[in-house]
């Protein structure tokens, strides 16, 4: 018998290590052989795409392991629509070649599949082969679960074995409709709804989504007030501050995004899916000005010259916390 071991939250210099559990079963699937039909470069390109995703999930999503490396949990915030990683096309063009038609028919089907409603994604869940696998396995999953549930939305995963099937019905998921992918094999999407804890509903429809209200916010303390630079580099798949407020929801507290940030960020923002994707974060929140406070903003605007600046700083004064920027001075 062994203690649980404890569950600790991944960042940016975990990715390595991520990629390492993931592509070891999946370039000895039959999936990854028909992406990759070359076994001598399957594991490297294999390895080239995971990466892009767990990068991409460390900024729109969450990753967990176990703190001796041998379990991995990534996630995914489908809150909205979800833009692809940055780049995505010409990444996979880089690092699949010949074969990077066959990774976008693999998208193609698992998002024909994939439930529309907001929910949090499994995208890869991983467990190496040591002693007490289903107990490393039960650990990373049921506290990944809890930390999911902290947002009142379902979870979905796609199990590849029977096995896999099982231990997430041993853990609330329930099965939707089965499907194949482009290999011929036969893959089990799974469906959780928030609390459930164990195998209830056959249904091939996912449950409805409890009418629960979502949990006040005005007691949790906001440790991070971002400026319009650094919610346009958020939308542009920064990593400096995707890690930034990872850290802050980490430690249980906020991130403040100032209104007129938001105003002028969207006057030339890109990519709007993101944009919303920050806003609906389960660690935002939209600051707004008292209006008894409106001498003072216009003193902060006369010293900084812009507006929103000084609608960023007067938030952080208010908080007690500092400023990110993308862009120093600003």
């Amino acid at each position: 018998m062994i203690n649980n071991l404890p569950v600790c939250r991944a960042h940016w210099h975990d990715i390595p290590h991520i990629v390492d559990l993931v592509v070891g079963p999946f370039a000895d699937s039959t999936i990854g052989a028909w992406l990759v039909p070359d076994e001598h470069r399957r594991r490297d390109i294999l390895s080239a795409v995971l990466r892009v995703w767990t990068e991409h999930a460390l900024l729109f999503g969450e990753a967990y392991l176990l703190q001796d490396h041998s379990a991995a949990a990534v996630w995914l915030h489908r809150y909205g629509p979800l833009s692809p990683p940055t780049g995505y096309g010409e990444r996979l063009a880089v690092a699949c070649g010949e074969y990077v038609d066959r990774f976008l028919h693999l998208d193609d089907v698992l998002h024909t599949h994939r439930p529309d409603g907001p929910h949090n994604h499994l995208a890869f869940f991983t467990v190496a082969p040591k002693p007490y696998r289903v107990r490393r396995a039960s650990t990373l999953l049921a506290t990944s679960n809890a930390r999911m549930g902290q947002a009142l939305l379902p979870t979905y995963t796609e199990a590849a074995t029977l096995a896999d099937r099982d231990l997430y019905a041993r853990h609330g998921y329930v099965p939707l409709e089965p499907f194949t992918l482009p290999d011929g094999t036969t893959t089990y999407p799974m469906w959780r709804t928030p609390g459930q804890r164990r195998h209830r509903d056959r249904s091939s429809t996912p449950p409805a989504q409890p009418d629960q209200p979502t949990p006040a916010l005005n007691d949790l303390p906001i440790r991070l007030i971002l400026d319009t630079s650094a919610i346009l580099a958020f939308t542009e798949g920064s990593t400096a501050v995707g890690e930034a407020i990872a850290k802050v929801a980490d430690e249980g507290c906020l991130f403040g995004l100032p209104v007129m940030c938001l105003a002028e960020a969207a006057r030339s923002v890109t990519d709007t899916d993101r944009l919303d994707l920050l806003v609906n974060h389960p660690a935002a929140a939209v600051l707004t000005v008292d209006p008894l406070q409106w001498k003072t903003l216009a003193a902060t605007h006369r010293a900084v010259g812009r507006l929103d600046t000084a609608g960023a700083l007067l938030a952080a004064a208010g908080n007690n916390c500092r400023v990110l920027a993308e862009q120093p001075g600003r």
